[in-house]
């Protein structure tokens, strides 16, 4: 694989930066950085057209050459996390020989086939298939069932999509999902699953027909298939961040810690302002639906969709049943989510960061770009401002996305299982 460098010059203050990166799978190079001296995004795409044996350079706020004496070096990586932008100087140089892939190039048969699902499969997915996937979600969250089948099957020929029999809730929810479940090396609730809650709600429906028929009376088809509608919009937003998310997504994939680079690589294909509207979305979709996973909880743990666990007080605001909750704020609602005792909301706690959210809500953050370092602060001027990395940001959109696809199996079920009831 050959080894592209070119000299980027900002058009603000002419500070030129050694581009470096390492020609691939990718046919296209998202790369982000603000200039060292004047602090200019300079941002675009680098293409490989490779059946032209040519790279093109499609960058904002600078130019690009192939001569001139560098003064930083800026490692440009899409498949892996790459060097934090650095000062040019002999040794800087020399560790810039040592490209990503060769410190993450995959071996194993696990990290190769993951690595080909991530780089290769999923982008020609999202290019080529997901136009279409959109085209039948949107068909049917309308109801146009006559249309739906026939756009199902125009799929069938794709070599990245296995279809089985068409089944309208299953085949459509499969198909939308299909990207997702690839991307996920882990299960997020261990060691629990979407299919062991499935059989526990079956059993129920036998031992305590009375509390099974009060879940089932919560939510609508109608409600489900709202709530559905606003994950697809999610999945949407994801699909259009998805090639700046694939280093730390290929990180879990092969097992390796985000906690151990973040000091001294990131990412140098996207910006912090790109991400923060994908966590706040993420977020906001977890909470304002966190009453489905609640309800499940209370009725498996407490027996009753109901019974509220009467430890958590909420301002000495009594909450006695589940439309008690609703009536929370978000803020409050994330204090019965946080409960140790439960399944399934403990668990979608996880991407909820109040800490997180709240400042980027208020525009109450800043930002380094060279270091990466992003400070959320706190309207309590006692209190130090949280501090993360933007690769571990973005790893917190990832797994945000992972959980709200839980929440995507959970509507899932529920609609199944009204169905089975009518």
């Amino acid at each position: 694989m050959a080894v592209v460098t070119q000299i980027v010059t900002c058009e603000v203050c002419d500070t030129k930066t050694l581009v470096k990166f390492q020609v691939g799978i990718l046919n296209q190079y998202p790369i982000h950085y603000s200039c060292p001296t004047c602090l200019t995004h300079i941002y675009g795409d680098i293409i490989h057209h490779e059946e032209e044996g040519r790279i093109e350079y499609k960058l904002n706020n600078a130019s690009h050459s192939s001569k001139g004496n560098e003064e930083y070096i800026l490692v440009v990586s899409g498949e892996f996390p790459s060097s934090k932008i650095v000062k040019s100087n002999e040794e800087t140089f020399k560790a810039a020989m040592f490209s990503p892939f060769i410190r993450y190039s995959p071996h194993e048969n696990r990290e190769v086939y993951k690595y080909e699902v991530l780089v290769q499969t999923l982008p020609n997915l999202i290019e080529y298939e997901w136009k279409m996937i959109e085209r039948i979600a949107n068909l049917y969250f309308n109801n146009q069932d006559r249309f739906l089948e026939g756009e199902v099957d125009k799929l069938r020929e794709s070599p990245r999509l296995i279809l089985s029999s068409f089944e309208k809730d299953s085949s459509v929810s499969k198909l939308i999902t299909t990207v997702f479940r690839e991307l996920s090396s882990t299960n997020p609730l261990i060691p629990i699953t979407i299919e062991n809650v499935a059989i526990q709600l079956k059993t129920l429906s036998q031992d305590n027909n009375q509390a099974y028929v009060e879940l089932l009376q919560l939510y609508s088809l109608d409600d489900l298939l709202k709530i559905q509608q606003e994950l697809f919009s999610l999945f949407n937003a994801f699909i259009a961040h998805y090639r700046y998310l694939v280093p730390v997504i290929y990180m879990e994939a092969i097992e390796r810690r985000i906690e151990d680079i973040k000091d001294y690589e990131g990412l140098n294909t996207v910006s912090f302002e790109r991400l923060d509207r994908l966590y706040q979305n993420a977020y906001e979709t977890l909470l304002e639906n966190s009453t489905l996973t609640l309800m499940l909880d209370n009725l498996l743990i407490r027996s009753s969709v109901h019974s509220m666990n009467t430890r958590i007080s909420v301002r000495r605001q009594e909450v006695v049943n589940l439309h008690d909750y609703k009536g929370l704020t978000k803020g409050q609602k994330l204090g019965y989510l946080l409960d140790n005792a439960n399944i399934l909301s403990h668990i979608f706690s996880i991407p909820l960061d109040k800490d997180l959210r709240n400042p980027i809500g208020h525009n109450n953050y800043s930002y380094d770009p060279n270091s990466q370092l992003i400070q959320f602060h706190s309207n309590n001027p006692n209190r130090a401002p949280k501090e993360l990395f933007l690769i571990e940001f973005a790893d917190k959109c990832f797994q945000s996305i992972k959980i709200n696809l839980l929440l995507w199996d959970i509507t899932v079920l529920m609609r199944k299982l009204i169905k089975e009831e009518q």
